[in-house]
């Protein structure tokens, strides 16, 4: 089996725990312009792209695209979410110190998408992100995506793209820098 380098392989049980855990950071917004692409080997198969990432009081939400560059269809799974980390370099959705599930997808998320096919829109969740005296990092996570090509079971992608999350340790609303 190919791997790809930032598609991450994560238990359901492990998902589960961390949706249960609330984040670390108060209201804040962020523009960006992550743009990655899953490959098998060296050809590109699917593509990722978050323009935007925001944290309210009690919700969080993205604008994002992903792209099925594969030649086959791709299944697209309901876990997406925003991922929480305590530093900049962990990526591995186990060492998460939060997790907020995706509620809301507007439009309507896809369960599929065919070859070339793309889907672009907000995803977003609740979750009382609370004050940390710790800097925090944010990424996005998109899955279970399956039958991609070079990988026989489901797997999430979580960007390898970070926003960093400055608290501010005067109120319960840190910054975003």
């Amino acid at each position: 089996m190919v791997a790809f380098r930032a598609m991450r392989r994560v238990c359901s049980t492990v998902l589960a725990m961390l949706v249960a855990c609330s984040l670390a950071v108060g209201a804040s917004a962020g523009k960006v312009s992550w743009d990655e692409k899953a490959k098998d080997g060296k050809v590109a198969v699917m593509g990722f792209q978050v323009h935007s990432l925001a944290f309210g009081k009690r919700r969080w939400s993205a604008h994002v695209t992903f792209t099925n560059l594969s030649k086959q269809t791709i299944r697209i799974g309901a876990d997406f979410g925003a991922a929480i980390f305590g530093d900049s370099k962990t990526e591995d959705l186990s060492r998460a110190i939060g997790f907020a599930l995706a509620l809301r997808f507007s439009p309507a998320r896809p369960t599929a998408l065919a070859p070339g096919a793309s889907w672009n829109g907000t995803i977003g969740g609740d979750g009382t992100l609370s004050s940390s005296a710790s800097v925090r990092y944010a990424r996005v996570v998109f899955g279970p995506l399956r039958g991609l090509p070079g990988q026989k079971g489901a797997v999430y992608w979580v960007t390898d793209h970070a926003l960093r999350l400055q608290p501010n340790l005067s109120s319960s609303n840190p910054s975003v820098i």
